[in-house]
């Protein structure tokens, strides 16, 4: 046994704790338990016991729990991006029909539903942006056709001016070969003196009369002296003051050789060419803006033209 007040050891029939004399207190008995009675009978009976009165508060139930729902952020709405991405799109890539006019339709329908979603779906800054971006793309294409047309109509009267005088020089090639091969005839008098015989083209070889040294277009037999024979966007033409040509058995002799000639190159209209073209036997090639000629100039005028 130890002393509950300085914790000292004592024996078990000690009064008094040796250490501190303090008096050991007896440890109290617990009373006995207490018999359930029995119940008497007479007491019990249901038709003695009066049931208590109903109470007249109403029944406290526990409260329900509500059902637990977890906060969801509003999303941004696919339409809209795709929208922005279409609209810059049809500014960077050119793509006015083909970007342009979905976003435009992506835009407003996107805005459409971020407006009837109630804050839950946003990028209405997005869907704007393709729109304007699309309404740009489509009010640039009057603007890039007043731009693109008419350097595109440019560029191609350039390529056929350059055409015209390439096929000028071509021309003269072929009387400087004409004359080499036909001494006594001179120059060719015309176009279709430097073509293909039209019965059987150039089959047999070239001759006086027809050379094959241009093709069929430029040397057909209807291209006489002064006559306009097309090729592509421009009419070309050789015109001399030669005496006509003969062959066969009456050979044309040296002093009746023709020995100047003039080829023209003149567009068929303003849409196709500004410049007009012509070359005398010096083979230099001299231009001169303006329409188209009806009359082709002579060698004097030729030459007063402006060289290349």
């Amino acid at each position: 046994m130890f002393c509950f007040k300085c914790g000292a050891s004592m024996p078990e029939d000690a009064t008094v704790c040796p250490q501190c004399a303090t008096p050991v207190q007896a440890v109290p008995t617990p009373p006995p338990p207490q018999q359930p009675s029995t119940p008497n009978p007479a007491s019990t009976s249901a038709w003695l016991n009066v049931p208590p009165a109903p109470s007249q508060q109403p029944p406290q139930y526990p409260p329900q729990a509500q059902p637990y729902r977890a906060y969801q952020p509003p999303r941004t709405d696919g339409g809209a991006i795709a929208s922005m991405v279409l609209g810059i799109a049809s500014i960077a890539l050119c793509l006015t029909f083909l970007a342009g006019i979905p976003a435009i339709i992506l835009g407003h329908i996107s805005r459409s539903k971020i407006k009837k979603s109630m804050g839950r779906l946003q990028g209405d800054g997005l869907a704007l942006t393709g729109l304007i971006l699309g309404y740009i793309s489509l009010l640039a294409i009057p603007l890039i056709a007043a731009i693109a047309i008419p350097n595109l109509l440019r560029a191609r009267i350039s390529a056929n001016e350059a055409g015209a005088a390439s096929t000028v020089r071509t021309i003269n090639t072929a009387q400087i070969t004409y004359s080499t091969t036909n001494p006594d005839q001179g120059y060719a008098r015309d176009l279709a003196t430097l073509g293909p015989d039209s019965s059987n083209g150039c089959s047999g070889g070239g001759t006086a009369q027809h050379a094959c040294l241009l093709d069929s277009q430029l040397g057909q037999a209807n291209c006489t002296s002064g006559v306009w024979c097309q090729k592509g966007a421009y009419k070309f033409t050789i015109s001399s003051n030669c005496a006509p040509a003969h062959f066969g058995d009456q050979p044309q002799g040296t002093e009746n050789a023709c020995t100047e000639y003039v080829i023209v190159a003149t567009p068929l209209n303003f849409n196709t060419g500004r410049r007009n073209y012509c070359s005398v036997s010096d083979a230099v090639i001299r231009s001169r803006s303006g329409g188209p000629l009806n009359t082709p100039p002579t060698a004097e005028e030729c030459q007063t033209w402006e060289p290349l």
